[in-house]
């Protein structure tokens, strides 16, 4: 052992976790382009009716993707 406390170690739960969370936004963040393509894409349906049908459809998923985000965390 080097005298260090076991909290220093690199296999820590900390670590760990820190990794994990790291990771878990680097996926999040990697969506958000598509979900803006999406909007975009929204902008161009000509019947105002079908693109907010659309449009709340993305806001559904989009904030399933935060909660499922937020529960993985």
């Amino acid at each position: 052992m080097n005298g260090r406390p076991s909290y220093y170690h690199s296999h820590s739960p900390f670590s760990n976790n820190s990794l994990a969370i790291c990771k878990e936004i680097q996926r999040f963040e990697s969506v958000h382009p598509s979900i803006y393509a999406i909007y975009d894409l929204i902008e161009l349906i000509p019947d105002p009716i079908v693109a907010q049908q659309v449009r709340d459809h993305v806001v559904c998923i989009e904030g399933e993707l935060i909660l499922f985000y937020h529960f993985s965390v």
